[in-house]
């Protein structure tokens, strides 16, 4: 018992000796891990801090550096744009000093005259060229003091008239256009007007004091036809709007209605784009004639809001040499070249001129060469015209869908047959046109705009295109769910992809394709030309009549804000079918009374509705299109046959007081050629108090 007590006792301090031991030890080793992991702990802090402090300092430095590079690039665009006013002044006040070379009297003659008039009297010597010339200098700049469409007057024009002149004492043959002189967009949607020596800003500060290098081919054919290009017109920014105006000709920010160039009908108001400039300074006098482009509406529209006429034939009727274009690498929604004049006989006029040789053709290759045929362009034929007043997109305001009903009335009186026509899918079709229109999501003209002084409310018009396409489509989702379906299908426009993907696991593709949206969508064009083709064939229909527009000339912002209201023109850019517009008639008190009873389910309606109103005189037209059925006689030229054809149709109206729109397929033995659907037009000249007319198109 004693020994057992001793082996307990024996026991007992040992486990007391070891778990002293094991707890000094640990405690011991615990206060050193806790210094150590605190130091640890402290150099990580410190680290991290260190990491912190340096990835702020660099933001911090790249966001100073950026503005003040961005400082500095304002200040050098700001100084190009004060250069380029100071340049404009001074070219203002030399055409002034121009236009005082000759008389008052004689000046208010020449300016009576209408196309016609004053091309003839050219070819008989009545005047000179440099005096119709000093006439429109003048002209021009009284035009521009209310409507700032003017960017530059091309003072070699002075150098041509003398040239011209000359040639005609020692008895050469006058040409066709001997001395007629003309107008000039800035810059075309697509294929610019370029004039040797002289900037194509598209609107953009940064391209100032950058001129072309060569004349386009159109406007080397002006002159071989003896025009004398004279002045220069105003432009949008990136030209994709259907307003006109930029920094570089007076918009301030401060000022919504400062600096725009004015619709002359009505102050406040936008007379279209991107050929605003155009349009404005011959409705305002200030142009006999004049060239424009149009990708999506630019000829057509501006022509609508200010009451002149316009022709856009299809894209490859004229070169695209030298083209630099809104968006380049475009290959599906291509933009034309075209003329502008108070009377759609003078477009036509213009058309034949142009057409009536091989020039386009021996200049450029790829452009057809398919010859004016006069014997189509006669009055006589009965046709069978197609017609709509809504496109399921978006549905016209009342005086806009009024005209497309007295004209139909008007033509049946004539003979006639009118058969009611329903464009297939339209939305899906305008989607798919924003889409090609911007290419690759937009990121191309933010890139300009960023680098550029823009007006905010062109900044707050591309604004959406910076949202991820994943957050676009999203809130496409929600529009839809929310019950705004046109919304949705806009949200829906850009690509949101643009290449093909693969994934390979362990060696083997898993996945083996993500199709190209773009690619898709490009599929999606051609497949509805196709479809739109066989529509009408179906249907057995030579034009089509509808609507110019959603409505009459909006506010300068309207356009900015609703820029899904070009669907009654952009669809026919995407068709590639040729297009144009008349006169018309006026905005009625009626229509503006029948505006009640317009739709206001979106914002969109509602915005159109307001800008509608207190519209009362201000001019809407007729627009046309054309487009092409095969033929079983044709042949091919790079590689895509359509039909080539012109007409001619005399209306003699009695009244018919509002905006149409018109397209016409190829006569079944019509001479065939690549992209060589031509467009004309036949019209009574009224006056402007009656503005009786109608509009076709082939």
């Amino acid at each position: 018992m004693i020994l057992g007590a001793l082996l307990r006792i024996a026991m007992a301090e040992t486990f007391v000796a070891i778990c002293n031991l094991s707890f000094s030890s640990i405690f011991r080793n615990i206060l050193l891990f806790v210094v150590s992991d605190t130091y640890q702990t402290q150099v990580i802090l410190a680290m991290s801090l260190l990491f912190i402090a340096t990835a702020l300092i660099a933001v911090l430095s790249y966001f100073l550096i950026r503005r003040d590079r961005r400082t500095a690039q304002i200040a050098l665009l700001e100084e190009k744009i004060r250069l380029r006013r100071k340049e404009r002044e001074s070219d203002m006040k030399w055409a002034e000093e121009e236009g005082k070379k000759i008389s008052d009297e004689l000046r208010d003659k020449i300016g009576a005259l209408d196309f016609e008039q004053l091309r003839v009297a050219l070819q008989n010597g009545d005047f000179t060229c440099s005096e119709v010339v000093s006439a429109y200098y003048t002209l021009a700049l009284k035009a521009n003091e209310n409507i700032n469409a003017i960017v530059l007057f091309i003072k070699e024009s002075r150098q041509w008239a003398a040239e011209w002149d000359e040639r005609a004492k020692r008895g050469e043959k006058k040409p066709m256009l001997f001395g007629v002189p003309v107008s000039i967009k800035e810059c075309t949607d697509e294929m610019p007007l370029q004039m040797k020596g002289y900037d194509q800003t598209r609107g953009y500060a940064a391209a100032i004091h950058h001129p072309a290098e060569h004349d386009s081919p159109l406007v080397v054919q002006l002159k071989e036809l003896g025009a004398i290009p004279f002045v220069q017109t105003n432009v949008p920014t990136s030209l994709l709007s259907y307003n006109c105006g930029n920094s570089i000709y007076g918009i301030h920010n401060d000022a919504i209605h400062s600096g725009w160039t004015e619709n002359p009908y009505k102050k406040g108001r936008t007379p279209g784009g991107s050929s605003g400039g155009e349009s404005s300074l011959i409705a305002a006098g200030g142009s006999v004639l004049g060239i424009g482009g149009d990708v999506g509406g630019s000829l057509r529209t501006p022509a609508h809001y200010t009451g002149i006429a316009a022709i856009k034939p299809s894209h490859l009727r004229f070169s695209e040499m030298h083209s630099k274009g809104s968006v380049p690498g475009r290959p599906l929604i291509n933009s034309s070249d075209g003329p502008m004049a108070r009377s759609i006989d003078t477009c036509a006029h213009i058309c034949k001129q142009m057409w009536s040789s091989n020039f386009q053709s021996e200049f450029d290759p790829y452009v057809p060469p398919v010859p004016w045929r006069d014997e189509l362009y006669e009055a006589g034929k009965k046709w069978k015209i197609g017609y709509y007043k809504d496109d399921g997109w978006f549905t016209p305001t009342p005086g806009c869908a009024r005209m497309v009903e007295e004209a139909k009335k008007a033509l049946e009186a004539k003979g006639h047959t009118l058969i009611p026509f329903s464009p297939p899918d339209v939305p899906e079709i305008y989607r798919l046109f924003v889409c090609a229109v911007c290419v690759d999501g937009g990121a191309y003209l933010m890139n300009l705009m960023d680098n550029d002084i823009v007006p905010d409310m062109f900044l707050e018009t591309v604004f959406p295109m910076r949202f991820p396409i994943v957050l676009q489509r999203a809130a496409a989702h929600v529009a839809g769910w929310l019950g705004y379906p046109r919304l949705k299908k806009l949200a829906q426009s850009m690509p949101m992809s643009t290449s093909v993907h693969k994934y390979v696991h362990r060696g083997r593709t898993i996945h083996a394709l993500i199709l190209s949206e773009l690619r898709q969508n490009y599929a999606a064009i051609e497949a509805y030309r196709h479809t739109f083709l066989g529509e009408m064939k179906k249907a057995g229909v030579d034009i089509l009549l509808c609507p110019a527009s959603v409505m009459p000339a909006p506010p300068h912002e309207g356009p900015l804000q609703l820029s899904c209201g070009v669907s009654y023109c952009s669809i026919f850019n995407l068709l590639d079918f040729g297009a144009g517009v008349c006169r018309a008639g006026n905005w009625t008190e009626d229509d503006e009374l029948k505006l009640r009873d317009y739709p206001e389910t979106d914002m969109w309606y509602t915005m159109a509705k307001g800008y509608s109103k207190v519209m009362k005189a201000v001019p809407i037209l007729g627009l046309g299109r054309s487009s092409a059925r095969r033929s079983s006689r044709r042949s091919t030229l790079h590689g895509r046959s359509r039909a080539s054809s012109a007409i001619r149709y005399r209306a003699w109206l009695e009244t018919v007081k509002s905006t149409t729109l018109w397209y016409r397929t190829n006569s079944s033995a019509g001479e065939m050629g690549r992209m060589a659907d031509i467009l004309h037009f036949g019209i009574r000249r009224v006056s402007p108090q009656t503005l009786d007319s109608v509009a076709i198109t082939e």
